[in-house]
Formats: structure tokens, sequence, C-alpha cells
């Protein structure tokens, strides 16, 4: 699998889905995944608090016990999507057998996480991808998509509807959507990774990491400024690395969303 394996080989995603998929399932059997409901069920105390900078979630064990950490200061308050999605991650540290059982037996210490998708290491990764899977339950997502055709609107849909944010949603979505689509994440003018369906026609960006391509809606945020509110159409000779000339002319949808980070999500697929 090539750049974006930055994430998860596809056996590691399987074990998670199928473990984060039977949590939501026993403890929030319809509608939106409640991790507080899941925590309590678990005996997994937690304290929201002001921690400054420190970190977005931190799972703890002592004497025989759990708790978990959720900071204000960054996430803003309980019910936003950012603290619903960390206290999901903190949960998979402790539902993924291997975490659960370092933090136990003192292999490691209890760490501080910075959650959505921006930590290149391996166990938060992991408990990131937890995090989508229980707050976006396969069975229901696909259910949701089942027979609409595909457009930004049903990411948007299904973001509002489970609480989750766009990119994790979008995440989620290029997993089990009915639509292949690819996401590219840049912050600073510099792509930190990006992701496709299986099933999405290109597999490698125009530079890999290296440079974001000219032409394309993101690379207009950054050299003039422009932030599109609307689907923008390129093509996939502005993207995607090509192989076959009858593949340049090929017309692609590419939709942006901007971050208060100067960071940009483009959502690109085939109309």
């Amino acid at each position: 699998m090539p750049e974006k394996n930055n994430f998860l080989t596809n056996y590691i995603k399987s074990e998670i889905e199928e473990l984060a998929e039977s949590v939501a399932d026993s403890y929030c059997v319809n509608g939106i995944v409640n991790p507080e409901v899941i925590a309590e069920s678990e005996d997994i105390s937690f304290t929201y608090g002001e921690y400054k900078d420190s970190f977005d979630g931190l799972l703890e064990h002592e004497y025989g016990t759990f708790h978990i950490y959720i900071n204000t200061d960054r996430l803003e308050h309980a019910y936003t999507e950012r603290a619903r999605f960390t206290f999901a991650h903190e949960l998979g540290h402790f539902y993924i057998d291997n975490h659960r059982n370092a933090l136990a037996q003192g292999l490691i210490n209890s760490h501080c996480s910075f959650t959505g998708f921006v930590s290149d290491k391996k166990m938060e990764r992991e408990a990131d991808y937890f995090a989508s899977c229980l707050l976006l339950p396969k069975k229901r997502i696909e259910k949701d998509c089942f027979r609409k055709k595909f457009d930004i609107k049903l990411i948007k849909e299904l973001s509002k509807k489970y609480q989750v944010s766009l990119t994790a949603t979008a995440l989620r979505f290029a997993t089990i959507g009915n639509h292949p689509i690819m996401i590219v994440y840049s912050v600073d003018n510099s792509i930190k990774w990006y992701w496709r369906s299986d099933d999405f026609p290109f597999w490698v960006l125009k530079h890999g990491k290296d440079k974001i391509p000219n032409d394309t809606a993101m690379s207009e945020f950054y050299t003039m400024g422009t932030k599109y509110k609307s689907n923008e159409t390129v093509y996939a000779e502005n993207w995607f690395k090509m192989n076959f000339e009858s593949d340049y002319d090929r017309q692609f949808c590419e939709h942006c969303i901007y971050g208060l980070d100067n960071s940009v999500l483009s959502i690109i697929w085939e109309d």
C-alpha cells in the first residue's frame, strides 16, 4: 500500500472496526453513540478539566482502575465534536488489548493524546481509528448511504447526525461509504497525509507528499487566499500521477474544508 499507509493495514483496521462496532452495539444500540455511557458501563471514571495545552485527552491507570481526562481548554466543552472524538479515542486505548495491558502492567506510562489523525504514532493512529469506528458504526452508516447519490452534502449530513467532525466522517466514508473518494490534508502549504477509498481510480498524488499540485482548489488557498464554498472542477492530471494518456481529461470534484490553523482538507471524487 502506498503513502496512505501512514495510517493502518487493512488487517488492523478490520480488527479495530469489529471491536468498535461490538462496543457501540452493546451500549448504544441506536442513534448517536455516547462515550460517557460506555465509560460508566465499564466503571471508567472521567473528568472534564482545564489543562492548558498539555493534551486533548489522557487515559490513566492507577490502583487497578482507569480514569479518562478530557481537556476543555483545547476542546471547549464536553459536547463538542472534538471532545466526543477525544473521549472515544481514550476508550480506544482501553478496549484495544495491547494498549490497555501495557498501561495496566506499567509497560508504558499514561501518555498525553493529541487526537484527530495528527499523530504519527501507531498507538495513536489505532485509537483514532477506533474512535471513528465507534462514533460512526459501519452498519448504521451503510444504511444511511444506501441508494443515495454521493455529494459532499452526504458527508455533512452524516457528520451532523452522528456529531462527528467532517474530517473523521470523510475518513470513515472513504472506508465504508458508497462512492470512492480521496482525502488530502495540508497545513501551512504542506501535505501532511492523504487517504483514499480502496476503489478510488488513482493511488498516488502528482508530487506525493512533497508539494501541493498547482491548479487545485487547495493550492489556490495558499497562493491566493481563495476559499471556495462550492465544489470545484479539477482534472485528474491536476492532482494525480498519470499512468495512461486516456486518464488526463477525467474530471473530478474537489471540495475544501478550511481550518482555523491554516489547514485545508480536500475531498476529491469523480462525479
